[in-house]
């Protein structure tokens, strides 16, 4: 099982964002930024084929950036707290 529907990329993506106490994400979300992108001419934020799909080695390249960037927000809002403190 190497390709995946959004719903259940949005499944694996929720397993990884519990991992690093980040909120969950709806499943609504991933299909905005896929299929719901492409039929607005737009390009996906996570690739996706012509059958909807979303290649796990895709999804996990979108997912660490997600990561990274979440808990960049939480690092840079504690640093604002602390300062204010």
């Amino acid at each position: 099982m190497s390709k995946v529907t959004g719903y259940a990329a949005s499944k694996v993506v929720n397993i990884v964002l519990a991992e690093n106490n980040i909120a969950p994400i709806p499943p609504q979300m991933v299909y905005n930024y896929t299929t719901a992108r492409v039929r607005a001419g737009k390009v996906p934020l996570i690739p996706i084929d012509a059958d909807n799909k979303i290649d796990l080695a895709d999804l996990e390249v979108w997912v660490t950036k997600y990561v990274e960037k979440k808990l960049a927000a939480r690092e840079t809002k504690m640093a604002e707290e602390n300062i204010e403190a």
